[in-house]
């Protein structure tokens, strides 16, 4: 009841700003703008999405239902204590002039008090809400993102056919996989079944009958040369380094892989 009838008006230029209404959807526009502007525009899109951000976070406090009235607390509590102090102080002294001048000083004081430090105090209470907002919201986007490389990882381990290359490297043949664990690789001959057949291509006489097999383990899949007479090897897409295989060692391949069966070439795609 004191604090309210002893309330002063707020000055203008240390009012805290009103925050502006919009949606969820304001910021992600923003966002989405940042992808879909030009290199020269990348700076000021940051700019516009760090404040659409900014405010819907702040809109998000004061969703919560504002924040909670906290009159009963220690610092006004001892405001009030000093306001009846020096009532009493005031009555015993007569309404004196002294009196008053010092009522005067504490009165201001308190004024001074409530309009800067507690708007202090309130706008930092504001930012550090906004950082737990923050530490939110990068922890929901480091689980999307753990997610998107999950599925990414699962598309390089999954297989869905194997190309025969020319040396021009236009597509010869292609072989599905489907729901194969295993496939031959090699030529094929009345004695001897293969699931890849190399046995019509320009260098067939340097493929051996079992040159090497894929094997899908785990949701992986690996090529392993079977001792073959001319050896394999496996160029990586993602870094394009080529690797000379050794005779019955397992090695993990991925979609966009090069295998090497002497001079013939096989994508896995």
């Amino acid at each position: 009841m004191l604090r309210r009838f002893f309330r002063f008006p707020r000055i203008p230029f240390l009012r805290r700003p009103r925050i502006g209404y919009g949606t969820v959807q304001r910021a992600g526009r923003l966002l989405e703008k940042q992808k879909t502007e030009g290199d020269s525009n990348v700076n000021q899109n940051k700019m516009n999405v760090e404040k659409g951000v900014k405010k819907y976070e702040k809109r998000q406090i004061e969703a919560r239902g504002g924040r909670p009235s906290k009159f009963f607390s220690l610092r006004n509590i001892i405001i009030l204590i000093i306001i009846v102090i020096t009532f009493i102080y005031m009555h015993l002294n007569a309404y004196s002039t002294k009196s008053l001048y010092v009522a005067i000083f504490i009165f201001t004081g308190i004024t001074l008090y409530m309009l800067l430090v507690e708007r202090f105090i309130e706008k930092s209470e504001i930012e550090n809400e906004i950082k737990d907002i923050k530490v939110e919201r990068e922890k929901e986007h480091n689980v999307f993102l753990d997610r998107v490389q999950e599925i990414e990882q699962v598309k390089k381990n999954k297989l869905d056919s194997v190309i025969l290359k020319d040396e021009d490297g236009y597509d010869q043949k292609v072989w599905k996989v489907g729901r194969s664990i295993s496939m031959l690789v090699g030529k094929k001959t009345p004695r001897n079944k293969v699931d890849i057949d190399l046995g019509e291509t320009v260098y067939s006489n340097l493929i051996s009958r079992a040159h090497g097999v894929l094997n899908q383990v785990n949701d992986s899949w690996y090529y392993e040369d079977l001792g073959s007479r001319n050896g394999s090897g496996v160029e990586r897409k993602k870094d394009g380094r080529k690797v000379k295989l050794k005779s019955n060692s397992p090695i993990k391949v991925e979609s966009g892989d090069i295998i090497y069966l002497a001079t013939t070439k096989i994508l896995l795609k």
